[in-house]
Parts: structure tokens; sequence; C-alpha cells
């Protein structure tokens, strides 16, 4: 009996710890573009208690930059990149630059994938790009990369189209959402890749209306993470490890009281 309930005892504080590991590691992340803290809950089951991770999906503050290229998604979804093994990675950092060859990337480096306005077909060419190169891109496209022009500013349009300044449209960001995001699966640097059982993927509208995916140029969101809440957090796991071990002590030295008695009586 007393094993079994230090057994319960161990595995409540190995559940603390790791807990406990998490909200360090949030805090540590509190000031990265786009983070997404961690939710953890626990559950009992016929097996003991079982710990459940999910990440927190919910929107972070945004923060103004002024920044031309940095652009902060309020609501739901995604930026999409391609990674180097030539799949697709999901992310909330909006912090971009512009590549050798004025392609659009991402915070992590990698090319980031748009979408274009409208399904006619347009053919745009740039000269004085880097290395003095001549590019086209297809606007009638479902996805490519968008390409600057050296020098060239750009703005915001509300349905999420990129256009110069003459209003010229380069191409629209891309945002896309799952269907279950819990099933996404964190691959570091605030990077996710799809599994199956993320379901679906579709392209959020972007706009201004209510309910609709907000993109906002100047902007980055914050870590959805709470410094305060997070120290609450500690210090409250902190006081159920300590009475974890009180308890396993306690049956410890149940345990050898018994044992002692039952030497006695031999």
């Amino acid at each position: 009996m007393f094993n079994q309930y230090t057994y319960n005892s161990i595995s409540s504080i190995n559940h603390h710890m790791h807990d406990l590991g998490n909200r360090v590691v949030d805090i540590n992340n509190i000031f990265t573009t786009g983070y997404r803290g961690k939710q953890t809950s626990f559950h009992e089951t016929i097996d003991g208690i079982k710990m459940v991770e999910r990440r927190d999906f919910r929107n972070g503050a945004p923060a103004k930059t002024n920044r031309e290229l940095d652009f902060a998604i309020q609501g739901k979804g995604f930026f999409e990149v391609e990674l180097p093994n030539g799949t697709r990675g999901y992310t909330r950092n909006g912090s971009f630059t512009v590549g050798p060859n004025g392609e659009l990337k991402s915070a992590q480096g990698y090319p980031l994938i748009t979408s274009h306005p409208n399904n006619e077909l347009i053919s745009q060419h740039y000269d004085n790009l880097a290395g003095g190169q001549t590019v086209s891109f297809d606007a009638g496209a479902t996805s490519s990369t968008i390409i600057l022009p050296v020098g060239t500013n750009v703005s915001l349009g509300e349905a999420g189209t990129l256009s110069t300044v003459d209003g010229t449209v380069l191409g629209r960001l891309s945002v896309v959402n799952f269907t279950n995001n819990d099933a996404l699966q964190d691959v570091g640097q605030g990077l996710f890749i799809a599994t199956e059982e993320a379901g679906d993927i579709h392209e959020m509208e972007i706009g201004t209306m209510l309910g609709q995916t907000q993109v906002r140029q100047g902007h980055l969101e914050q870590a959805n993470v709470s410094i305060v809440d997070k120290m609450a957090d500690i210090v409250q796991l902190n006081t159920a490890i300590k009475a974890e071990m009180k308890i396993i002590k306690v049956l410890d030295q149940m345990q050898e009281n018994l044992n002692s008695s039952i030497s006695r009586n031999l």
C-alpha cells in the first residue's frame, strides 16, 4: 500500500518538475517574436495521473516597430515558409528580410511562400536586382515567392496585398491555418510542421471585418506569455513539489515503523 502511494507521489513530482521546466522555457522566450507558450493539464486515469501538453495558440499583443517588412498576424493562421528539405513550415514570426535575389525570407532565413491576388496572368519584370538579373513571376499562380526590386518600398493592403508606392501589386501574403493546430509539430525556432493529425490546411481570408484574420504592417506579434502568470505558476509548482516530498517522507516513516513493529512481534 505504502509503495503505491509513494509511487504516486514520485510520479506527481516528476510531472511537476517537467511542467516547471516548461514554465522556465516560456519565461526565457518572453521576448521571442510570435512565441507560443505551453499549457499543461493533468488527468486522473486508472493507470495514475496523465500529463497532457499543448501549445497555447492564443494571440500575442502586436508591438509597433515601424519597420516596413515587419508583419503581425492578429487572428488565426501562420505565415508559410519553404524549408531546406522542400517541405513547408509555419510560423507566427513576421520579421521578414530580403534575400540576395530580392526574395522575401522569414526571420529564420527561409523563403516566404505567398499567393497572388487575381487569376489573370500577369508577368512583372524587374531590373536592378542583386546581381543585375531580371526576374519575372506569374501573378496567377497559387503560390510562389515575392521578389522585391532593390530600393523598393512596399505597403500592405487590407486583403494582404503587397504593393509598391506606384500601386504595382507584387503579390499577396498568404496566411494559412489547420483544422487542428494542437497537432502541429514544434521543430524549434518558432516553426511548426504539419502532421496527419493536424488535418486540412486552408488559407485564411485577410481583411478588417469581424472574424477575419488581420495582418498589421510595421508591427510584430509578441510572445503570448505573461511573466506574472508564469512566475505564479512556478511558485505554485514549487509548493506542490514540497508537499509531495513531505508525503513521501511521512510514508517512508510509516513504512519504517511498520517494519519495526513486525520485527518485534516475530
